[in-house]
């Protein structure tokens, strides 16, 4: 290769002050000139600043899929709430720009119904803070501010809370890469995230959520950040016209993985409308971009998360149940064990308590028995779904009504949903009538999970859940882990069952 195509491909990378720092000061064809070059070129394809082989989505929760119920806007419009544009400089710090500055300002905008702030430092989260957060707490940023993923980012703001710009600038576009010590903001915390959608490209297994009524749902209620792929004509976008078309291996066959914002949607359009962090006068349309719907979904996005400054934001059952407070209606599920049985298969021992002051009918209270991954509930098997055909008087139990033990005999599955190996990192989960026809005034003892020692996950190997068991009725979620609520699990059973 020539070093003046080199350079040409070079400088089309040089786009909102990204690549300004980095010196093309070389004219001839030397070896060593072209060593140099391929060198920046890399330098570049990291200064976007996504590190998509760091990123695990086995780890992430997913929201549920958008099922076509209610009516989605035809426009949505979050871009009052955002702070300005900014600009990353030289550094790969896009997903610190964009979980950080771009959404958890935005977030705590929409909370505060404040649209007067887009230069308040005061009230801007810094992005350099997160990146040295990720870099101390999650050991999760590659040397020389060459990238990140999205899952470190949300927890750290979980965990530690991010510092404002004010105290921990970004000054005249440097930062310090190595040995910084974060500030943090315990007052400035984020409360939980979801992983909207992805791609095989991103799973490695398969696809999930990737349609545009999806995202266009969790834009209803906030914006959300993207992992996209670049190529040529994003690069060099300079207008406020719809990107339908681009080629994401337009760099030497190597992708340019980037974290943005995305503010909205408009259908008129049919098109996603997302911030940047180039600047708002170098790159595009004053630092933003129109993505075509077709694009976004096809051959654009390969990741797309929501978040909420709230930790209950995802638990969408708990409301509902404290609407039916007062029905005199209160079941318990007792889940007893989990063994193996000598024929190859498994039982579950469990019995429904009526601590209610009202006799109660089980026989539209199903318990359903799941078998779910760590982490993504959807990709699970239903192991059962039965039902007692008896009344259950005040302060009694199923077993003494029935006069028997009341057990569930299953085998674990090879395949969970989506065609999915059950081998791996998996919980069992029972839930007591998730779609609630009881009316009962407190779901919060109506689940129960089946785990390993100390809560942790069960380890299945050829459909075999291996070691022992140990029921866990109360909840594995914590901060840190992103882990579901048992009430939460209800509320998707509810979901699907109905």
């Amino acid at each position: 290769m020539k070093f003046e195509d080199l350079r040409s491909k070079v400088s089309k990378f040089f786009v909102g002050g990204a690549i300004a720092a980095m010196p093309l000061t070389m004219s001839s064809c030397s070896e060593e000139a072209l060593d140099t070059a391929l060198a920046i070129l890399d330098e570049l394809l990291n200064s976007m600043g996504y590190l998509m082989n760091e990123e695990n989505v086995e780890d992430e929760n997913s929201d549920e899929v958008y099922d076509g119920d209610g009516t989605l806007d035809s426009k949505v419009d979050w871009t009052a709430y955002t702070p300005a544009v900014g600009n990353q400089g030289a550094y790969g710090t896009c997903v610190a720009w964009a979980t950080g500055y771009g959404l958890k300002t935005t977030l705590n905008n929409i909370d505060a119904k404040r649209t007067n702030a887009k230069a308040t430092t005061s009230l801007q989260t810094s992005p350099i803070d997160l990146w040295h957060l990720m870099a101390k707490e999650a050991n999760a940023v590659s040397s020389k501010c060459g990238g990140s993923s999205f899952d470190p980012a949300f927890k750290v703001m979980i965990n530690k809370g991010v510092a404002t710009m004010s105290s921990v600038p970004f000054t005249n576009q440097k930062m310090v890469c190595d040995g910084a010590s974060p500030v943090g903001n315990t007052s400035n915390k984020l409360g939980a995230f979801r992983l909207v959608a992805y791609t095989r490209e991103l799973s490695g297994t398969s696809a999930y959520g990737m349609t545009v009524d999806n995202i266009k749902s969790k834009l209803q209620k906030g914006p959300l950040v993207v992992g996209a792929k670049l190529g040529e004509q994003f690069m060099k976008w300079n207008n406020s016209q719809v990107i339908t078309v681009d080629d994401p291996d337009s760099y030497n066959g190597g992708h340019a993985y980037h974290a943005m914002l995305i503010v909205g949607y408009d259908d008129s359009r049919r098109a996603f409308r997302i911030q940047n962090s180039w600047g708002a006068s170098e790159w595009g349309d004053n630092g933003f971009i129109w993505v075509g719907y077709n694009h976004f979904i096809s051959n654009f996005a390969f990741g797309v998360w929501s978040a909420s400054n709230d930790a209950n934001a995802y638990n969408n059952v708990a409301s509902t149940a404290s609407t039916r407070a007062g029905s005199g209606v209160d079941l318990k599920l007792n889940v007893i064990s989990d063994e193996a049985t000598e024929n190859g298969m498994r039982k579950v021992t469990y019995d429904i308590v009526n601590n209610g002051n009202v006799d109660v009918d089980l026989s539209d209270c199903n318990v359903v028995y799941t078998l779910f991954k760590k982490k993504h509930f959807h990709e699970k098997a239903i192991l059962a779904n039965v039902n007692e055909k008896v009344v259950l008087p005040a302060g009694a139990t199923a077993s003494s009504v029935l006069g028997n033990t009341l057990t569930i005999e299953y085998k674990v599955p090879e395949k969970l949903a989506y065609d999915m190996d059950s081998d791996g990192d998996c919980y069992l989960f029972m839930a007591l009538d998730p779609k609630n026809n009881a009316e009962d005034s407190d779901l919060s003892n109506n689940f129960a999970f089946v785990t390993s020692a100390d809560a942790k996950p069960l380890n299945v190997i050829a459909n075999e859940i291996t070691g022992k068991t140990n029921v866990y009725s109360a909840d594995l979620r914590n901060k840190f882990t992103n882990d579901y609520t048992g009430v939460e699990l209800i509320g998707r059973l509810a979901k699907e069952m109905k």
